[in-house]
């Protein structure tokens, strides 16, 4: 190769690397997902609580000791990633998320369980020290702490702003707004390209992957999500066979309602949220 022809080529990658950078296209979109680790939000915790670094590496070198501080900190931590809420208290799958069972480990579940049955809350108990029971039976039974970011589950008022920002960035018309606060869905393509957009953006499906189970079955907790659910792979699969006779947005649609139609986040989505 010559000089000047590799000269050429070397500009014309610059210039595509440079291209895909501006476009983001070769970088996995966030929409409106959030992701956190548990030791991101400990370090957000210990900022907003004003633990000291050498009391934070403290508590972590010693597994997290029963003091006070301590025992705040992970409530902290808790509903940073929302697995625990005043509602319903601790939210077994999401603090699960967040541990990597032993390799060859079979029983950590079942330890685990024995372990929470164990240490119920009394009426003694304040919320720091419920939280840092549950904690503590996944930290001592389940496996060891993810360094890795786990998607965060959204609240009612997050899904709102996201259905109205999905309103805002796809210019929805009148009559499909209609349609959709009328709970009469689906009605035509708008609509049901107002589903699908509202669902990449929450980071539950991809046009390509089609839908995360696993981000599903955190945010909606029914079996019908779980990953291991053989009817649910089974149905999916089957209905990506479909996706070549569909546009996009019927797919998104067609395939969620075929698979969970029956399940409570359908009518959520559909009944409550689309509606507000």
């Amino acid at each position: 190769m010559s000089r000047t022809s590799f000269v050429v080529a070397a500009l014309a990658l610059v210039a595509g690397i440079a291209s895909v950078s501006a476009t983001g296209r070769k970088d996995e979109p966030q929409h409106y997902v959030r992701q956190k680790s548990f030791f991101q939000a400990q370090a957000e915790c210990a900022l907003y609580l004003g633990v000291a670094d050498d009391d934070l590496q403290r508590y972590v070198k010693t597994g997290y000791p029963d003091e006070e501080d301590v025992r705040c900190l992970l409530r902290c931590v808790a509903f940073n990633l929302r697995f625990w809420n005043q509602t319903t208290g601790l939210q077994k799958r999401l603090l699960a998320s967040h541990f990597v069972p032993y390799p060859h480990d079979f029983h950590n579940v079942e330890r685990t369980e024995a372990c929470l049955a164990e240490n119920l809350y009394t009426c003694d108990d304040d919320l720091c020290t419920q939280v840092y029971k549950a904690f503590q039976c996944y930290y001592q039974h389940y496996g060891a702490l993810s360094e890795c970011p786990q998607f965060i589950v959204k609240y009612y008022n997050e899904d709102l702003q996201l259905a109205y920002d999905t309103h805002g960035l796809l210019y929805t018309s009148q009559p499909a707004l209609r349609h959709l606060a009328g709970g009469c869905f689906p009605k035509d393509e708008e609509s049901l390209c107002f589903f699908r957009s509202f669902n990449i953006r929450a980071g539950l499906y991809d046009d390509h992957k089609g839908w995360n189970l696993e981000r599903l079955h955190y945010q909606y907790d029914e079996e019908v999500f779980h990953p291991s659910n053989a009817l649910t792979v089974a149905c999916l699969s089957n209905q990506q066979k479909l996706a070549c006779k569909r546009t996009k947005c019927q797919h998104a649609y067609e395939s969620f309602k075929a698979c969970f139609g029956h399940s409570l986040a359908h009518d959520y989505q559909v009944k409550v949220v689309f509606a507000e």
